[in-house]
């Protein structure tokens, strides 16, 4: 007789996923620390919105190229190699960083060099982690996998009001850098004990020609143009990192430029202010006066709206046909949201920060879960590496076109004229190829129908 035993449920933190996820954890935090602190030092520095853009197009720019030159090198040798090779040269990198401010070289050229290696190398890491990450993991467990995943950047952005006040009240950010150099070399030591198999690394094409890079370089667009479905997804999330560059640029400076907006805690709180004790108040005014902080304490919201979306992401169980709809409606309230939050006093603008933080959540797990699922091993890296660029550019024509605009133009209007843009475009390019993008949203993953667990025959 022969009874019927349920195989073992797929773990989801293993060894390597473990180590992957943790490696990838220190990256963001060390980039987002340092990247906000270089863009307030710059600012501080030049005063200027347009100066500000450059500085920001310095680490979007080289990112975009070696995304889009990384993918065939990443479909052809060890992703996890580069991965932890990059991390050793950022534990480097920011050590030499911390010397320079030890001694006081704060030199505009010397952070544009700085922002310039440290986006060429976060261009191909993000090639090499999304490309690696599916190979750490079991399908059975996508959707919570991609849930993980998608609170580690917003966990590490946690760090950055702790580093803004070391940066204020140090009067320098050599701490913070000493910080990522130690942050980097750990993880980059922990990085080498993964032992995940890489089935895409063919011995014999392990040697790359000119030839064959073009060549490869060249299926990564073709690849993603010859799937209509990919290439409206990739398209859409071009303009829509398009708009989000506006707002990337021209917050920081609304914020500092605008002190009359913020004025007078009593009228941004009315019904928290009456009830909090003096001191409580006392930081309430601190915040409406220095809009610096304030502007810190804003994007805490949007941290902790995604940290909140990645849980529910964990937790929420929905029908993978529903993944179209959830998407675009997240999509359209996203680009209401920060097209409209500028104009509303500081209580509201938190509270959009808070929902543009849980929903940018749900519709990140899903675009990564599905396409990652959706492309072959073989060709992963390419797509990746062709959106990673597409991505980057609509980032950069954001920033570029915002920072010009925002010398005449108040930040609020090209905020908003961005978002309306991004709003065309979900309904042209999303909307519109509806029936190819649902192929691929709404594409059953293993973990979606569990009654379809494999069972093991026993003898009794």
């Amino acid at each position: 007789m022969k009874t019927k035993i349920k195989e073992k449920a797929p773990r989801l933190w293993s060894k390597n996923f473990t180590i992957l996820t943790l490696g990838s954890f220190v990256s963001m935090l060390g980039n987002s620390v340092s990247g906000y602190i270089i863009s307030l030092m710059i600012f501080d520095m030049t005063g200027s919105v347009f100066l500000f853009s450059v500085f920001t197009v310095s680490f979007y720019l080289p990112k975009m190229l070696f995304s889009m030159f990384a993918g065939a090198y990443m479909d052809r040798f060890s992703r996890k190699k580069v991965i932890y090779t990059l991390d050793f040269i950022s534990a480097f990198l920011y050590s030499v960083v911390f010397l320079i401010l030890l001694f006081e070289l704060n030199f505009y050229w010397l952070f544009l060099i700085l922002v310039l290696i440290v986006g060429s190398i976060n261009g191909i890491y993000e090639v090499a982690f999304n490309s690696l990450f599916p190979n750490t993991i079991s399908k059975d467990v996508y959707s919570r996998a991609y849930a993980v995943s998608s609170m580690i950047q917003p966990l590490a952005l946690c760090m950055i009001p702790v580093a803004s006040l070391v940066y204020y009240n140090a009067g320098s950010a050599a701490p913070l850098f000493v910080f990522n150099a130690i942050a980097f070399l750990t993880a980059a030591i922990f990085e080498t004990r993964m032992d995940c198999v890489e089935n895409h690394i063919q011995s014999k094409e392990n040697h790359l020609t000119f030839k064959a890079y073009k060549k490869d370089i060249k299926e990564g667009f073709t690849y993603t143009a010859s799937d209509k479905g990919l290439m409206a997804i990739t398209l859409y999330f071009c303009i829509m990192n398009f708009a989000s560059g506006a707002y990337g640029t021209l917050a920081l400076p609304f914020f500092k430029s605008s002190p009359e907006h913020f004025a007078n805690a009593q009228v941004q709180f009315p019904l928290l202010f009456p009830v909090l004790g003096e001191k409580l108040q006392g930081i309430l005014e601190y915040l409406c006066n220095d809009t610096a902080t304030l502007y810190t304490f804003v994007m805490a919201f949007g941290v902790a709206g995604r940290l909140i979306g990645g849980l529910f992401q964990y937790r929420l169980k929905y029908s993978h046909k529903a993944r179209f709809t959830v998407s675009v409606l997240c999509c359209l309230i996203i680009a209401l949201l920060d097209m409209l939050m500028l104009y509303l006093p500081a209580r509201f603008i938190m509270l959009c920060c808070l929902m543009t933080g849980l929903l940018s959540i749900a519709v990140y797990n899903i675009r990564l879960s599905t396409t990652q699922a959706y492309v072959s091993d073989e060709k992963r890296a390419r797509f990746v590496s062709f959106f990673e660029m597409m991505f980057a550019c609509g980032n950069i024509l954001g920033q570029i076109l915002s920072g010009v605009l925002g010398e005449f133009i108040h930040g609020r209007y090209i905020i908003s004229a961005f978002n309306i843009i991004n709003l065309i475009a979900l309904f042209a390019v999303i909307v519109a190829n509806a029936k190819s993008v649902k192929k691929i949203y709404n594409i059953e993953i293993k973990e979606d129908n569990p009654k379809n667990k494999t069972t093991k025959s026993s003898p009794a």
